[in-house]
């Protein structure tokens, strides 16, 4: 491990370097990188050093998904210890948006500082956090190495292994093994996921299976339809009785075609379908709209207040996705067909607690083995093209009963995973010994 970690820091920064002329073009369009940016270099003002001060449990989350299961973590952990205090660090600008709204004086959101081995010594030195968990698995090796150095006790829950990862880890099992075998602890979802991680060498002892926390959810969450939801209505001109297709997650205009080519087919049958599009970036809106204008559909956009008449509404906002899931008849789930090389999938079971019949394409390999069982549930309708997206919608239109059995079978089959968020803050507890 100690040739690992030399190396690691020695290429790391030349990693850096190679990567950021790509890197640094993205960030601009994707805009709010700017925001707490010198947090990525290690710098704090002495004010937020002050605040945060010392024996936080540090939560870290990649993205949007990784933050709100952090989030469920952090919120269930202090219902059971009101004394307790976090610093939540994530990635990317829209979930680090997400982490601030939930900013107080016991949680204190950050952008991630960049694993350089001087500024992670130094951050760990100055927080002294009283233990590290990370969510999925989205693992910095020197902020592993300083934490087992200091004895502060590491986590990874929820882990997530993509068969592409695991793949990977199998050619370089010589030195993953040695190197998840520093956690003290890591949660998993399924005897299936401790199978995989114990074949790679990982120490049994570590692997607690628990269920998946992004899953464990109530069967009527407090989720409530945007607050103005009425008025956008009355501005575009839609009636509450309207049916309405919700593309949520999309990734890419080959995607987005297929959805709007669907939907303006099933527009002939039905005339009162609107659609809503979500893209996962909002910063793709205006690739979108053009799409739209070569199309001739007349569009409104959600930051856009009051809104104009329109027969597509773009939710070019972030944080409410699942606010608009509450108004939906039925829900698509981008990036699942697998065209314009998005593939791998997002969540199906957000838009599922809330009773919405669901569409997924053929590509969720990132929800395996979830995603499995719930076709084998027929939880949720798999679609591969364009006929067979009308083909499903006309169905849920037709026979609103069938999209709500499908529901329900799809809730049957999560019931493995309730009560996984408990059972992670017992095990982390246990094992960090707070």
């Amino acid at each position: 491990m100690k040739l690992f970690q030399f190396l690691y820091n020695l290429f790391f920064p030349l990693g850096l370097i190679v990567i950021l002329p790509q890197y640094l073009p993205r960030m601009w369009k994707r805009g709010g990188y700017q925001d707490q940016f010198l947090q990525r270099l290690g710098m704090f003002d002495e004010a937020t050093f002050t605040r945060i001060g010392t024996g936080r449990l540090w939560i870290h989350a990649v993205s949007v998904g990784e933050i709100l299961i952090a989030l469920k973590f952090i919120h269930r952990w202090k219902e059971k210890h009101p004394e307790a205090r976090f610093l939540l660090s994530t990635t990317t600008t829209t979930a680090l948006a997400i982490a601030n709204k939930q900013a107080s004086d016991w949680l204190e959101p950050i952008a991630n500082p960049i694993d350089f081995f001087w500024i992670t010594n130094k951050l760990i030195n100055r927080f002294q956090p009283a233990a590290l968990v990370m969510v999925e698995g989205d693992v910095w090796p020197q902020r592993l190495f300083y934490c087992r150095k200091k004895k502060i006790p590491t986590a990874i829950v929820t882990a997530r292994l993509s068969p592409r990862s695991e793949s990977r880890m199998k050619f370089f099992r010589w030195l993953m093994k040695p190197f998840f075998n520093q956690l003290d602890l890591m949660t998993l979802p399924s005897v299936k996921d401790q199978t995989r991680w114990v074949s790679l060498g990982i120490d049994v002892s570590r692997l607690k299976i628990t269920g998946n926390m992004k899953y464990d959810q109530e069967r009527a969450p407090s989720v409530a339809p945007p607050r103005d939801v009425n008025e956008i209505f009355k501005d575009l001109g839609w009636e509450k009785s309207n049916p309405i297709f919700l593309a949520g997650s999309t990734h890419n205009l080959e995607e987005e075609k297929i959805l709007l080519k669907a939907w303006m087919e099933l527009r002939k049958k039905f005339p009162t379908l609107r659609l809503i599009i979500a893209p996962r970036y909002v910063e793709r809106r205006q690739e979108i709209l053009e799409l739209f204008k070569k199309w001739g559909v007349t569009f409104a956009l959600r930051s856009e207040v009051p809104l104009q008449s329109a027969e597509v509404l773009l939710l070019d906002t972030t944080g409410e996705l699942n606010n608009w899931y509450e108004v939906a008849t039925f829900v698509f789930v981008g990036k699942t067909l697998g065209v314009g090389g998005a593939h791998g999938g997002h969540n199906p079971v957000e838009p599922l607690v809330l009773r919405k019949p669901v569409l997924v394409g053929p590509s969720m390999e990132n929800f395996e083995p979830l995603i499995s069982e719930l076709r084998q549930a027929r939880g949720i309708v798999g679609v591969c093209n364009e006929q067979e997206i009308i083909q499903a919608a006309e169905n849920f239109l037709l026979h609103p009963e069938e999209g709500a059995a499908s529901v329900e079978r799809g809730l049957q089959a999560l019931e493995e995973h309730q009560g996984s968020v408990d059972r992670t803050c017992e095990l982390v507890k246990d094992v960090c010994s707070l």
